[in-house]
């Protein structure tokens, strides 16, 4: 059934590639110009006789500009879908460069505003009343313009409260469809054209981003990602996120409370506050999101975490988030353990657990255990806790893994990064932050849970009960194996690797071979035919003419294979 599921979805990526060759075009051509002609080439897009690879020529890249800029700016030019790939990824530093990284965080929706008239069909559309009677005021000109939507503020009619409207872009949701089948298209071909790519998993990447995007186009979902967060954080103080006004909203709307507050990096010269309790509590409110409720902020960028003059962290743009098992959760802890106590073999264990590995593979643990150790004698060795640059000390571990051909699960590279980039903004407004300290409550508390009779007990009660029902399943089991070896119908299926490709070139090789002979016969056949008598309708000879007719249809795949591959 999968096999069918993906051959349905390889054709209709295929189909829609087809039906929108102008922007498959597009693509390729800003491909091409921006220097990377060489990897279109790659793709093999020849084969595919609808979708030629225009790559203008394939320019050498600008020598001034790097790899990265480069990235970003093909990723700004194609739009939309293209800027949320690109910021997706920048998230992914266990398969990006750093230097792609970089840019990629720079990323910026550069979009004209959405005419007004747009504004407000969207919202009459969506809640079903004019405008004037939700918004006492509506501001034409937009707070923020984005690629997906766009936010405009505005006042309630029946609270005279202060809101932001968050629109949807008109066809916004199309032109993304259209898009997502091109790039998992181009993604299929490159999996199978270009193998140095096999482990960043273009595939799965593109899996990943699809969901992501079809998430952030249904606002209720965003919706419902505040709604959780201010239900686990209620009681926290200090922390929370914009109420939401779920009658103004709908999957096309959001309307939220207004919050009027400063960027963090920004909190002391704004409003005077001290900066160190701000630090303290966004790091506080962070080790509750990922050690004690498993949900976390998946974006936690500055300009996602306003100070309002208070003093309070208002968190806003809750269109990515993470959640964790408690298994995870235990293996961050672990991680988190074995730095503060410098406990090489249980950091290098824990990341090995927790890759995903290649199908194949041979892997060397005490070489990625000496790697590990190396680290941390780089990073911790001789080191208090205050002065360890944990995102530095992450970003080196995830690397290491690269090498050794470990992948992150992305829920774990998110967290990572959400450590990282709280602990870089912590330590840039409260150089003296001591970030260890601040997740030893959290540490402690997960710690005495774990080893807690209660959970112990349960633990041994679930282990109990599955090896219960393995033994009551063993010997009917061991009696049907026994059975099946003696009426000779136990079989062993063997499912070599890459056998379906060999298959395919085997039976294209075939094809081929059966079109030349045909060809060849045809043609003899034709020269000893010719200037014979034989049957005639309207003065042509019938047999010549077929023996040519056939020659032409064996000859055509001949043609296109030889002049292919002239190219």
């Amino acid at each position: 059934m999968s096999a069918l599921s993906r051959a349905y979805r390889n054709l209709r990526g295929f189909q829609t590639a087809l039906n929108d060759l102008g922007r498959m075009r597009e693509i390729l051509r800003v491909l091409g110009r921006h220097g990377f002609g060489a990897v279109v080439q790659r793709l093999n897009l020849a084969e595919v006789e609808a979708i030629p690879p225009t790559v203008e020529g394939s320019p050498e890249p600008a020598p001034h500009l790097t790899r990265g800029q480069r990235i970003r700016m093909v990723f700004e030019e194609l739009g939309p879908t293209f800027v949320k790939f690109g910021q997706i990824l920048s998230t992914r530093s266990d398969l990006i460069a750093d230097d792609i990284i970089e840019e990629l965080e720079k990323l910026q929706d550069n979009v004209p505003a959405m005419p007004f008239s747009d504004v407000r069909a969207v919202i009459e559309s969506e809640l079903g009343r004019p405008v004037e009677e939700i918004f006492s005021v509506l501001e034409e000109l937009p707070l923020a313009s984005a690629s997906i939507a766009q936010v405009h503020c505005g006042l309630l009619r029946s609270t005279g409260e202060e809101v932001v409207i968050k629109v949807q872009r008109v066809r916004i949701k199309a032109q993304i469809e259209s898009d997502l089948h091109i790039l998992h298209f181009l993604a299929r071909r490159a999996a199978a054209a270009i193998p140095e790519l096999e482990l960043m998993d273009p595939v799965g990447i593109m899996g990943e981003f699809d969901r992501a995007i079809r998430r952030e186009l249904d606002f209720r979902t965003e919706s419902r990602s505040i709604a959780q967060f201010t239900a686990n954080f209620q009681g926290f103080e200090g922390i929370r996120a914009p109420r939401v006004y779920d009658d103004f909203s709908s999957e096309r709307l959001l309307t939220l409370e207004r919050i009027h507050g400063a960027k963090v990096t920004l909190a002391k010269d704004t409003y005077g506050l001290a900066v160190t309790p701000i630090a303290q509590c966004m790091l506080r409110g962070l080790f509750k999101m990922v050690f004690e409720d498993g949900y976390f902020h998946g974006d936690l960028h500055p300009g996602n975490i306003l100070i309002e003059s208070t003093g309070n962290i208002v968190l806003i743009d809750f269109g990515l988030v993470g959640r964790l098992t408690p298994p995870q959760r235990e293996h961050i802890l672990d991680v988190l353990v074995g730095i503060a106590r410098q406990d090489y073999r249980l950091v290098a264990r824990v990341f090995f657990e927790l890759g995903i590995k290649q199908p194949g593979v041979v892997y060397d643990l005490p070489a990625f255990e000496r790697d590990v150790v190396e680290l941390m004698e780089r990073h911790v060795s001789n080191r208090t806790l205050q002065e360890v640059d944990i995102g530095a000390y992450f970003a080196d571990l995830v690397a290491g893994a690269i090498r050794h051909k470990i992948r992150m699960p992305p829920t774990y590279t998110m967290v990572f990064k959400a450590l990282m980039t709280v602990e870089g903004i912590g330590k840039n407004i409260a150089p003296d932050m001591d970030f260890l300290s601040e997740a030893q409550p959290f540490v402690e508390r997960m710690m005495v849970e774990r080893y807690s009779l209660e959970r112990l007990t349960a633990q041994a009660v679930e282990t109990l009960s599955g090896l219960s029902r393995l033994l009551k399943l063993a010997p009917d089991a061991g009696i049907s194996l026994v059975e099946s070896i003696r009426q000779g119908t136990f079989t062993v299926v063997v499912e070599p690797r890459g056998l379906d490709k060999l298959v395919a070139a085997h039976r294209a090789s075939a094809r081929l071979q059966a079109a030349a002979i045909g060809f060849v016969g045809c043609v003899l056949g034709l020269g000893m035919l010719y200037g014979r008598p034989g049957p005639a309708v309207s003065g042509y000879h019938v047999l010549p003419v077929l023996f040519a007719v056939a020659a032409l249809f064996f000859g055509i795949p001949l043609m296109r294979v030889v002049l292919a591959r002239w190219k």
